[in-house]
């Protein structure tokens, strides 16, 4: 039973309450045991683990030494070039935030794992992640973002594969699939609760389906201690999260653009930078332009011509390379180009990535990552600078 709490304040200290971090960490204990459906063998030693950091910090948790070798662990499987175990790295990471109740960072790390097997074409991995996502956004009270990851994580197990990849999709879909239905029936609650019900759905928070007898329990349990007056905001208060500011020192530590007074309050926009022209490949776009894309691109209907993003290994590719400002990535080389929609495709439509007008022969190591939403200019019509 996973239900979902007000995040830890501080997540570097224990919370008083010893239980306040069941929910997520049920999460954590579920993702774990289907990625071992996947990944059956040990990780690699240079991948760290929800118990490494257990083990080795029991006192700071995820503090400042932990980061550090979370960062350490990242450069040395990143530099492997293997994306199979760098997709694995990173969705160990993204457990480690989750077990900590840090559930947006976590969220954007199974972006990157999915990233890393689309990259490596392990459907079976790319749908546990859309899961995983799912759940993180979630816990970050970010419901019709979760509901379309659950969403996309059913399409991926509905897909008929050929070879080795066929049987651990099933194998995963036999242990996944129950879970993912509950899912998406209690997220549904969530997002349409009837009336008389809609309190105690909130108060309620399940992301699974528990018995009647367990529902009556968790509702005597919710009412067991009527809050007194002058004692603090009753539990079902604190689930509700801050408000979002975007004046300077506001809540949260919100990633900001160039745009001033803005900051990226869902995680499905970010901010990319031109990093370099290679050719004269869309010439109204200069080095240092900023870029706000959309990274969710599964759900968006296209009508005409649309700026793209597309992530690859390849280093020689396209015209124009970006590099994202807002959030980190495991693709080693992105660029800047634009589709034609043609419903036909695997990506959607013809992909140009440079002047030469031939459209992009998508490779197993090619994908469409973000799409862009505007550019940023000031009056004068000249590209900002970079500070």
């Amino acid at each position: 039973m996973v239900a979902r709490v007000t995040a830890n304040p501080d997540p570097i200290l224990p919370p008083s309450d010893p239980n306040q971090l069941r929910p997520v960490r049920e999460a954590v204990s579920v993702l774990g045991r289907l990625l071992k459906v996947l990944f059956p063998e040990q990780p690699s030693l240079d991948v760290i683990t929800v118990e490494n950091v257990i083990e080795r910090y029991p006192l700071t948790g995820l503090g400042a030494p932990a980061l550090a070798a979370i960062e350490q662990s990242q450069r040395i499987v990143r530099g492997r070039n293997d994306y199979s175990q760098l997709g694995l790295g990173e969705f160990h990471v993204g457990l480690i935030y989750l077990y900590w109740d840090d559930c947006r960072a976590a969220a954007n790390q199974f972006v990157i794992a999915r990233q890393s097997w689309s990259l490596a074409n392990d459907a079976p991995a790319m749908c546990l992640a859309h899961y995983a996502q799912g759940l993180g956004l979630y816990h970050s009270y970010h419901n019709e973002a979760a509901m379309l990851q659950f969403g996309r994580a059913e399409r991926l197990l509905n897909r008929t594969i050929i070879g080795a990849q066929a049987e651990r999709l099933a194998t995963l879909a036999t242990d996944m699939r129950p879970l993912l239905v509950i899912a998406q029936q209690t997220l549904r609650e969530n997002l349409w609760p009837r009336e008389q019900a809609a309190l105690e759905t909130f108060q309620a928070g399940y992301l699974s389906v528990p018995s009647t007898a367990a529902m009556r329990d968790q509702a005597a349990e919710n009412h067991a201690e009527p809050t007194e007056p002058g004692d603090e905001r009753p539990e079902w208060a604190k689930r509700v999260p801050q408000p979002i500011s975007n004046l300077p020192g506001g809540f949260g530590e919100a990633v900001r653009g160039p745009v001033p007074g803005h900051v990226t309050t869902e995680d499905r926009f970010g901010w990319y930078m031109i990093a370099e022209r290679k050719s004269d490949f869309l010439p109204a776009l200069s080095s240092g332009t900023w870029l706000l894309v959309d990274r969710d691109v599964d759900e968006r209907l296209t009508e005409g011509r649309e700026y793209v993003v597309v992530g690859s290994s390849r280093a020689d590719l396209g015209g124009i390379a970006v590099q994202p400002v807002s959030h980190s990535s495991a693709v080693p080389y992105c660029y800047l180009g634009y589709r034609i929609p043609d419903d036909s495709l695997p990506s959607g439509g013809q992909l140009y990535l440079d002047e030469t007008r031939r459209p992009l022969e998508l490779e197993e190591d090619t994908f469409v990552m973000a799409v862009v939403e505007g550019i940023w200019y000031d009056l004068n019509g000249n590209v900002l600078p970079d500070s």
